[in-house]
């Protein structure tokens, strides 16, 4: 008999056993199906068709995204703090309720620009419950998080493979109109599945248990208090690399078809590298998971910042010859391939470098500022699209940002927490400020130099 059993210590439940994988498969039906995925991908198909039929310009069209991802970051922090405090679980389902609604709400638009601007902005505030998924899934698996992750990741890739398709279908046959009803539809039929298999997120077991503790009893979640965290320089690399990273990721996402059609490439084309760029980010999310199980280091996503880097100046050479849409099929590769391999990352570094305590209220904290980028970068994009007629510049730009991501993710330090989120000892929590932060990357860079 072993000595586990003769303590009477519980066996430990493997990372892929049945009760795992009904959650893991509650939670990728309900991000893919359930959340507000399907009407944000619709929006880079409605640029054309709602600029035409209510005459509005492409930063008055941008406006609905801003609104959508300013709303949804600003809420976060309060939705990041009810999900540590009153559960993933009830926020998720409460979400996706609300999320349904909404989308079914937007066919009724009449042209009115506030109109437009309140559905997107509900939508970003419920949306955004969404933050509960990512602490079930990182708290579900210990030895594999990384390949988890990577799974769970993967369902963004496939909606943003079908859904271009499936929205495109709807408009034609029904108008976008329809299109909103039907994607509804499709949210709220998520919600029963959500209500048998999902379930809340344990906080991991201890290596011994206190004195006079039940064995197995739940221990409290390990982890840096928010203001702990913050006093990381670890922190705001992150934070500032992922900010920054959202420039590109969201600034060209109503733009990109547009821009590639002006390039003299088919619309048909064009919604088909959408696709691809899908199919690009399941297999980078895939290779970054195992990626994260075999290199104990956050470095590993500098590269991947580097090669998108690379991608957006591809897009400069664009043409409607076969030439042209050889760099667009590079471009969609690299950048598709490096976004989903960072994918997985994010969570893991916040897991890793922060442990599970506090990981909703961190989240939260940090969304504002990402979510403001990706609400502003837009309407930036669109602005300069109307004062000069291209995109030229915004290229260049994007791919200067993602170069300084590369430095920010390089100089990240060591993880805190061990892959079953167990503190690693006698590792100090460094005071550290955003200002003081940026002096300690100058000061590394200087060392490594020498």
């Amino acid at each position: 008999m072993t000595a586990d059993v003769q303590s009477g210590a519980p066996e430990e439940e493997s990372d892929f056993s049945i009760r795992k994988l009904k959650i893991m498969f509650a939670v990728t039906v309900g991000v893919l199906f359930g959340s507000s995925i399907l009407p944000f991908t619709a929006i880079m198909l409605l640029t054309l068709p709602m600029t035409e039929e209510f005459g509005w310009t492409r930063t008055q069209f941008s406006g609905g995204l801003t609104a959508m991802m300013l709303v949804g970051g600003t809420s976060a922090p309060f939705l990041g703090r009810l999900v540590d405090k009153i559960g993933a679980r009830v926020m998720i389902i409460g979400g996706t309720f609300l999320v349904g609604l909404i989308t079914m709400a937007l066919s009724r638009q009449d042209g009115s620009l506030w109109q437009f601007y309140l559905g997107f902005a509900v939508l970003g505030f419920a949306g955004t419950t969404a933050i509960g998924y990512s602490k079930i899934i990182g708290a579900l698996f210990n030895k594999h998080r990384g390949k988890a992750l990577a799974i769970f990741g993967v369902e963004s890739s496939i909606a943003g493979v079908f859904a271009p398709k499936l929205i495109q279908f709807l408009i034609e046959g029904y108008g976008w109109r329809g299109m909103f009803v039907g994607l509804g539809l499709i949210i709220l039929s998520v919600i029963p599945l959500l209500l048998i298999w999902l379930r809340e997120p344990e906080a991991p077991q201890a290596p011994a248990a206190a004195p006079g503790a039940p064995v197995g009893a739940p221990a409290e979640p390990p982890g840096l208090t928010p203001m702990e965290a913050m006093k990381t320089r670890d922190f705001w690399f992150i934070l500032l690399a992922s900010v920054i990273a959202m420039a590109p990721a969201m600034g060209l996402q109503p733009h990109l078809i547009p821009f590639i059609v002006s390039r003299g490439i088919s619309m048909d084309t064009a919604v088909w590298m959408v696709s691809i760029s899908q199919l690009a980010m399941a297999a980078g999310t895939v290779a970054g998971g195992f990626l994260l199980d075999k290199m104990d280091t956050a470095k590993i996503a500098a590269p991947f910042s580097a090669m998108t880097a690379v991608g957006l100046l591809f897009y400069l050479l664009l043409t409607g010859g076969a030439a042209g849409i050889a760099f667009l099929l590079m471009a969609t590769i690299l950048i598709g391939f490096s976004g989903g391999a960072k994918r997985p990352m994010g969570t893991v570094f916040q897991l890793r470098f922060f442990g599970l305590k506090s990981f909703g209220t961190l989240v939260g904290i940090q969304t504002p500022f990402q979510t403001f980028c990706m609400g502003v970068s837009p309407l930036l994009v669109g602005m300069y699209y109307d004062a000069y007629g291209d995109y030229q510049l915004v290229f260049v730009i994007m791919a200067i940002l993602m170069a300084i991501t590369f430095f920010l993710y390089w100089f990240l330090g060591k993880y805190r927490y061990d892959k079953k989120l167990m503190p690693v000892d006698s590792f100090p929590v460094e005071s550290q400020t955003p200002i003081g932060a940026l002096k300690g990357a100058s000061a590394a860079f200087k060392q490594e130099g020498a």
